[in-house]
């Protein structure tokens, strides 16, 4: 509770890029350092952008003035918006799953990091776990209100059928102007859904103690048993990312440099575990047309964790939410996030809301998570002793 309290109360809402998340990472760095001044320890500086609000807005603007243009009845038009519009259908997708945009290389971007340290074993090692945790807070959300977050899949995450089911009805209509009352309300949708992608970047920034206090909290109390108690033959990485609520921008440079020599390691996102029960996510996405999963591997690491510790309550959910793994997921490399929901509603409680303070932090839940992490760790070490292989044969 030191850690939320450090970085939610007293360093406070952390934006990507910020001066205050840099102070995040410097207090991270200084706390590792002084639990053990042998370890690896790493700065990995890179620029970003400083948020989402690039991403969504313009592409559903942009479609909906494409298919209001399609409107025409001009046939070359027609194509050629509808054509359009099937692409920017296309890079939508591409903006769920955390994808860079084109236009996001010229855009400004400001100062962040990531803080990585190797912790080694007492033998050889033979096998590698990288926990994940970012540094960064959001914002406040309109589209993640506890009684609206359901919708969101149907509000926000239907910018991508509604551009490419437009795209596809302008093209095939004609001079006829087939289905114009259909193609006119799937053009007013698109701008409804641009006016409310925008609306949602207006929101104040959030303390962050849930999301992602929590998480890095948990990462430095395994740190510190990992200290005391070394593992046999398993190296434990623990990377501490930025700019994760922009466009999950360190853990997209840390994978860069890191997922290639590593690709046989299991890797853990660990955020938003402040309050709630356990799980491992089987599903994430916010849109039913762009999802991704956790790799089947993994998964089963996470199981052997659940029969290992049935006190920890921990089980596979679906969850809606854009984060770290798809990064991840797209380099194939073997990723799972842990979470906590909300028994009651099956959320993430109080995702990119203004009540994520430290007074809704449960710490048991905190500590349940570092309890999961570390059997993680061990039960990756029992590879060694032959209970089972890892990586799993093809």
């Amino acid at each position: 509770m030191a850690v939320v309290q450090q970085l939610s109360v007293v360093i406070g809402p952390r934006p990507p890029a910020s001066r205050a998340e840099r102070e995040a990472a410097a207090y991270i760095h200084n706390q590792i350092r002084a639990l053990d001044s042998q370890w690896d320890l790493i700065n990995q500086p890179f620029r970003s952008i400083d948020g989402f609000r690039y991403r969504l807005a313009p592409l559903a603007l942009v479609a909906g003035l494409n298919l209001l243009l399609g409107l025409n009845k001009n046939r070359q038009t027609q194509i050629i918006t509808g054509a359009t519009s099937v692409g920017l259908s296309m890079m939508s997708r591409d903006a769920f799953l955390a994808r860079p945009a084109v236009w996001e290389h010229w855009l400004p971007r400001g100062e962040s990091q990531n803080v990585i340290v190797r912790i080694p074993p007492r033998g050889k090692i033979e096998r590698r776990v990288v926990f994940m945790a970012h540094l960064d807070s959001g914002i406040h959300r309109i589209t993640t209100d506890p009684r609206i977050v359901r919708q969101l899949p149907r509000t926000l995450g239907g910018i991508t059928l509604m551009a490419l089911i437009g795209g596809v009805l302008t093209m095939l209509s004609g001079k006829n102007q087939r289905w114009r009352a259909l193609r006119t309300l799937l053009a007013g949708s698109a701008l409804g859904g641009a006016a409310l992608a925008i609306m949602d970047e207006m929101g104040p920034d959030v303390n962050g103690a849930i999301g992602n206090a929590s998480g890095v909290a948990t990462l430095l109390g395994l740190a510190t048993a990992l200290h005391q108690h070394p593992l046999q033959s398993t190296e434990v990485v623990l990377a501490f990312t930025g700019s994760a609520t922009a466009i999950s921008t360190g853990a997209d440079v840390f994978a860069a440099e890191y997922a290639k020599g590593w690709c046989n390691a299991l890797w853990v996102v660990v955020a938003n575990v402040g309050v709630g029960e356990l799980c491992w996510l089987t599903r994430h996405g916010i849109s039913p047309y762009a999802h991704y999963h956790p790799h089947p591997d993994a998964v089963q690491i996470m199981e052997r964790v659940a029969d290992a510790r049935p006190d920890l309550g921990m089980m596979g959910k679906e969850m809606v939410i854009i984060d770290e793994i798809s990064i991840l997921r797209d380099r194939d490399l073997r990723a799972v996030g842990l979470m906590a929901y909300d028994r009651a509603t099956g959320l993430i409680p109080h995702w990119r809301q203004n009540s994520d303070t430290i007074h809704a932090v449960d710490p048991a839940t905190i500590e349940r998570a570092a309890q999961a992490c570390w059997t993680t760790a061990q039960i990756m070490d029992q590879a060694a002793q032959g209970h089972f292989t890892w990586p799993p044969a093809k």
